[in-house]
């Protein structure tokens, strides 16, 4: 049962791919203008799993997720885009669409009928109160995250 879950995932996730990307300068934000229906932001040469939920009744409403990159190292998403260090970028995304990143972070929307995270090295933190404004999320933004070194994230709950 769970295989079959993960190939649902892989098939979904790997057979998405483009994403169009407008330049930001006011704030070192990169943000997307289109947005584009069963498609997933994800680097090609992404070796990892991923995944597809198969429960989630998708409403396709147009989410801005926010990741901010605390790493020392470039994170891309495809071969458009690429968060350097210390840089941000607001994915727009219907809930038909998932996020993969080339170090092995994954959003999307699934089981629980909200956004949902793969990270399985303890990377991703969630931001809020004063981070926002310290970071220049965008208002319009639903969700903010900032990926950091491996095992400096939030703790998986239990």
């Amino acid at each position: 049962m769970k295989n079959r879950k993960y190939l649902v995932y892989i098939i979904t996730f790997v057979s998405i791919f483009f994403f169009q990307c407008k330049s930001k300068t006011e704030n070192k934000s990169n943000e997307s203008e289109d947005t584009q229906n069963n498609k997933v932001y994800i680097n090609p040469n992404y070796s990892g799993e991923t995944i597809e939920p198969d429960t989630y009744n998708a409403t396709e409403k147009v989410y801005n997720i926010f990741i901010f990159n605390e790493t020392s190292n470039a994170i891309s998403a495809n071969e458009k885009v690429t968060i350097k260090p210390n840089e941000s970028y607001v994915f727009k995304i219907p809930d038909t669409v998932g996020i993969a990143l080339d170090n092995g972070i994954q959003f999307f929307f699934g089981e629980t009928e909200g956004l949902e995270v793969i990270d399985n090295k303890i990377q991703v933190a969630g931001l809020g109160g004063e981070w926002l404004g310290k970071l220049n999320v965008p208002k319009s933004t639903d969700w903010a995250f900032s990926i950091l070194n491996p095992g400096e994230g939030d703790p998986i709950p239990e």
